[in-house]
């Protein structure tokens, strides 16, 4: 029974050391990272559509410029009503511009933006720079072979406080993600699709959040038109963001 309790362990540290042989959890995040949003400094629009018992209820857009993702500036151009708002994001710290405040709020990653997404959702897409990685295992999603990896907050001031998470073996793009807020409660789970070629590298362009008690809340969150950018040092100032 002692030689039991002492292999049982051993076999399943051999069994994961020959499946990830080579290969190291936090770079995996890195490669997803990237499939999620090329490096760089960039500017896209995206787009969410919030839905409630499977009916459409909500729609916005908004304009995003990204540094690196350290730095980004989240503008809404629709509707109409809310155009001029801005979620600026300079490292660990995020804040809130309206046209009719005039004075920036700080705010928190994890507050809602819209339906299912969080402001960190939009504002910050840098897992590897937020979470400690580590290799769960293999699993097939969708017919695919993937590495299932769980992501453990380095603070908490990031957008949740644990990931599950799964990346393809071959193409290392984002299958799908469950998010835990800190209490341990799973808050979400979001799907990676629509593959396309963006600036040179493969990415997913459409994440769908859905809300993990009620499955008819989920938000559609679309990525499109990517340019390559320059940005002055005022572009990500918060001193600029009625400009």
């Amino acid at each position: 029974m002692k030689i039991l309790k002492f292999t049982l362990p051993l076999v399943t540290f051999f069994l994961l050391s020959e499946a990830f042989a080579g290969t190291s959890a936090q770079d995996l995040v890195i490669k997803a990272d990237e499939g999620r949003m090329p490096p760089g400094n960039i500017t896209f629009q995206s787009s969410v559509e919030d839905f409630e018992n499977g009916t459409s209820v909500r729609e916005t857009r908004y304009k995003v410029l990204n540094k690196g993702g350290e730095k980004s500036l989240v503008e809404t151009i629709f509707p109409e009503r809310q155009a001029g708002r801005k979620l600026l994001m300079d490292e660990d710290n995020l804040w809130f511009y309206t046209p009719d405040i005039k004075r920036p709020a700080r705010v928190s990653m994890q507050q809602k933006l819209t339906g299912e997404v969080a402001n960190g959702d939009l504002a910050r897409t840098n897992f590897s720079g937020d979470y400690e990685a580590s290799l769960g295992g293999k699993e097939t999603v969708g017919g695919k072979e993937t590495y299932r990896l769980n992501l453990k907050a380095k603070n908490t001031g990031v957008t949740y406080s644990k990931i599950d998470y799964w990346v393809g073996v071959k193409d290392r793009l984002p299958m799908k993600a469950v998010f835990y807020a800190v209490s341990g409660k799973v808050l979400k789970s979001a799907e990676y699709t629509e593959v396309k070629n963006v600036l040179g590298k493969k990415c997913v362009t459409k994440t769908v959040f859905t809300d993990f008690i009620d499955k008819g809340r989920r938000s559609i969150l679309i990525y499109s038109g990517h340019k390559r950018s320059k940005f002055t040092s005022a572009t990500f100032s918060k001193e600029a963001l009625g400009d």
